[in-house]
């Protein structure tokens, strides 16, 4: 079974955009969807860290990487037309998830969801991961591309982010919903 997908969460984009790393996402050669929640997450308050060099990203990727719809966007979109100062709190996980679930329901072998946030690692949030999905920190996702030789160094990546983002950003952690066992050992290995 390979990872067919990657699916990324605020806090990795921010993490790689303040570190300017936004192109590892693409090295394993695989789609990359940001779903359309966490775009908004990111780039709703234009000056916060990482926001301008994602979207300059975007542009510059619009043939590599898409931007997924969610019915989790559309419902926070008609919220937010009555309360504009609503937050999103857990709203991009969730939109994560669904993206996650509707593309191995149209028959992805299985996808990586990246993440910063200790909201992920929690039972309420994981049983709504799909089977087949390798759930990996940003940290553990640099140091496998190093180990796979796709990039020199994880640590300078992420030194460059910590600057920014502090020691969240280091933050290491890797889980896989039932049927992604083997594919998390080989990432790990």
């Amino acid at each position: 079974m390979n990872i067919a997908l990657i699916v990324t969460n605020a806090g990795p984009l921010i993490t790689l955009a303040v570190a300017d790393a936004l192109d590892t996402l693409t090295l394993l050669g695989v789609r990359v969807v940001i779903p359309d929640m966490v775009r908004f997450e990111i780039t709703r308050h234009a000056g916060k860290p990482g926001a301008q060099e994602l979207l300059a990203w975007l542009d510059l990727n619009r043939d590599a990487v898409e931007i997924g719809d969610t019915e989790e966007y559309v419902e926070f979109s008609a919220l937010l037309a009555l309360n504009p100062a609503l937050r999103t709190r857990n709203r991009g996980e969730m939109a994560a998830a669904e993206i996650l679930a509707r593309e191995l329901a149209d028959g992805i072998d299985a996808g990586l969801l990246l993440f910063e946030d200790s909201d992920v690692r929690k039972t309420n949030f994981l049983v709504r991961i799909p089977d087949n999905v390798l759930i990996l920190s940003t940290s553990t996702f640099l140091h496998g591309l190093q180990r796979r030789q796709l990039i020199p160094d994880a640590e300078l990546i992420l030194d460059r982010a910590t600057t920014i983002r502090g020691p969240t950003a280091r933050a290491a952690g890797a889980l896989a919903s039932s049927g992604a066992e083997d594919i998390l050992s080989a990432w790990l290995d």
